[in-house]
């Protein structure tokens, strides 16, 4: 056993004990001691993710929810696992670009793409409520960006709207769907697009749905009330079904 000395007591004098104390005190804490010492170690953990002092120029640390989390309607953000990301702000690569007199949108397209891209590969995802904040632009603006690098780039971006399928998502909805019409596999297109195959199976039997219905007449704000699709969405798989027939007319011929 190691023999206390005149020193010992202001060693014990740390954030540790602060914290002990407080959760035996302050909350009543009942558990012993080594789960009291667990949720220290936890605490000490999630203030050096949030708060770590090695941060390089340009770089900012961000709150985003864990792509592991399955969204339920009505779930809260308080109720999500949250997890900071570090994520480069500004660039060597963006301020030469302002040298060079490249145009402002570009750049800022391409800094809201790339801070998407590396949330999600932290496993983290970001909204374009996030990436508005971040560089100071609506939220409006940033979804014209992701709609237009995602039609681009026949890509679909890894934001929080589009992995856990919240809001109208009309784009990437479509892309998978003309991914399949273009015969790809269930799990291609899901590597492909950063779904579940769950997901990208429902995205197809929506659009099964829609072309049923078009096949019957009906029009898109019938579809959209039958089917309880957005008429965004069913405005795109009309679109595509037209497409899906000029092809098969085409291989016919």
């Amino acid at each position: 056993m190691q023999q206390s000395s005149d020193f010992s007591p202001t060693l014990r004098k740390t954030f540790d004990s602060a914290l002990e104390y407080l959760l035996y005190t302050e909350y009543r804490f009942l558990g012993g001691k080594r789960v009291v010492k667990m949720i220290v170690n936890d605490v000490k953990g999630l203030i050096e993710k949030f708060f770590p002092d090695n941060l390089e120029v340009g770089q900012v640390i961000w709150p985003a929810a864990s792509i592991n989390e399955s969204h339920e309607q009505h779930k809260k953000i308080e109720d999500y696992r949250i997890i900071p990301v570090r994520l480069n702000l500004v660039i060597k690569e963006d301020l030469e670009k302002y040298e060079k007199k490249v145009k402002r949108t570009e750049i800022e397209k391409a800094r809201a793409i790339r801070l998407f891209n590396q949330a999600y590969e932290q496993g983290g995802l970001l909204t374009q409520v996030d990436v508005g904040i971040l560089l100071g632009k609506s939220r409006s603006l940033v979804s014209k960006y992701v709609q237009e690098y995602q039609i681009e780039h026949d890509e679909i971006l890894p934001t929080r709207g589009n992995i856990h399928d919240i809001g109208p998502g009309i784009t990437h909805k479509a892309i998978i769907v003309r991914k399949k019409l273009e015969k790809r596999s269930t799990s291609q297109i899901a590597k492909e697009t950063n779904h579940s195959p769950e997901a990208v199976d429902r995205y197809i039997r929506d659009y099964g749905r829609v072309k049923m219905l078009i096949g019957k007449r009906m029009t898109v704000e019938e579809i959209s009330y039958a089917t309880g699709i957005s008429r965004g969405v069913v405005e795109q798989y009309k679109d595509l079904h037209k497409l899906e027939n000029s092809v098969n007319s085409n291989e016919k011929e």
